[in-house]
């Protein structure tokens, strides 16, 4: 049986994305009912890796749609620096695969304050389960390779979709169809600009992903693709802050994404966006800035959703880039002196199986 590769869980993506809108009581079934009589004031999402950049995805739309704050620490800093929960946090501890010893960790110090240890994760089956009060999964089903793609957009939308659940606010079920027919629609799109665009994107030194607001979390998702998968130096910045020091490295050599929400920021995307083509030929703009329509570094759909609902539109574009160029290079092998890093300092559990032989 041939193996599965990042492409076919791309392609997956649109279809899970869609069953989980309708299915959407039975799958958010089992947090509701960890929230439920609970006065809840802020959602604490503890999340590394992948897992933390889908929570920024999520971020704008939880707290719009839902009224709550939402905040995202990373399981390290959780476990050693920063966890004060309070009595209305829901905190949530996500890891995909069920095996990071991170999230592990974390899961034992929010027991250990006698607070219920919840887990987010795409197996409920794996590890977790024993440090965990509750285990519950979010839609993914089975992704096997390490270089996740449908665990982000599915995570991504199991907070969007909590949020609507606990809002009681269905009206927004639509819009989220739309974005998951959108993410498709990218899929087409995103591997025809790639081919556009072939000879400078498959000779990439070094890239940044430069996003804000929703689209922050599909910058920092992009900037951890390509590094992990294309194996180059790759930055995520604030739009604004990549003008703020970042941008005075710049030559014609760099590598630019840009992520635009189609939102009130706008134009300010295009200035920094057009600035950055003065130097480098290597810019490239999503978006659908209808005064950008004949560039042909921009690419655009044939429609738009809010921009907090954004990131799962793009994240297609960001996935289908770091495996095309991976795949023709070869670039996902480690160096052979990673085996003895991991010896030493382990992410995963000793039941974690390397199912993408890169070692």
């Amino acid at each position: 049986m041939e193996k599965l590769t990042m492409l076919d869980y791309v392609k997956e993506t649109p279809g899970v994305l869609r069953k989980n809108i309708e299915q959407y009581e039975t799958l958010l079934e089992p947090l509701m009912k960890e929230v439920q009589g609970k006065e809840i004031k802020r959602i604490l999402l503890v999340a590394s890796g992948s897992s933390h950049n889908a929570c920024y995805c999520a971020r704008s739309f939880v707290e719009k749609v839902s009224g709550l704050e939402v905040r995202i620490i990373t399981p390290y800093t959780f476990t050693y620096y920063e966890n004060d929960i309070r009595e209305t946090d829901l905190v949530l501890v996500v890891t995909q695969s069920g095996l990071s010893t991170n999230a592990i960790e974390a899961l034992k110090i929010i027991k250990k304050k006698q607070y219920r240890a919840i887990c987010l994760t795409g197996n409920k089956n794996s590890d977790v389960k024993d440090y965990a009060d509750a285990v519950i999964e979010y839609g993914v089903g089975e992704e096997l390779v390490g270089y996740v793609t449908k665990g982000v957009s599915t995570l991504a939308l199991f907070l969007d979709l909590f949020a609507v659940v606990y809002s009681g606010k269905v009206e927004y079920l639509e819009e989220l169809r739309k974005a998951a027919d959108l993410n498709e629609e990218m899929i087409d799109k995103a591997t025809d600009f790639i081919q556009l665009h072939y000879k400078n994107l498959s000779s990439m030194s070094w890239v940044y992903s430069c996003g804000a607001g929703s689209n922050y979390g599909t910058a920092l998702e992009s900037a951890l693709k390509m590094g992990e998968t294309i194996h180059i130096p790759s930055c995520c910045y604030e739009i604004e802050e990549y003008i703020h020091g970042p941008n005075l490295q710049l030559t014609p050599k760099y590598n630019v994404i840009f992520f635009d929400g189609n939102d009130v920021a706008s134009h300010r995307v295009e200035q920094v966006y057009k600035a950055t083509r003065k130097v480098s030929e290597r810019a490239y703009l999503i978006s659908n800035n209808p005064g950008l329509a004949d560039d042909d570094h921009v690419l655009s759909l044939s429609g738009t959703v809010s921009s907090e609902l954004s990131p799962i539109v793009y994240l297609p574009f960001v996935q289908l880039l770091s495996f095309i160029i991976s795949n023709d290079l070869h670039s996902i092998y480690q160096h052979p002196l990673l085996k003895e890093f991991k010896a030493i300092a382990a992410a995963k559990t000793e039941n974690f199986v390397n199912y993408d032989g890169d070692d």
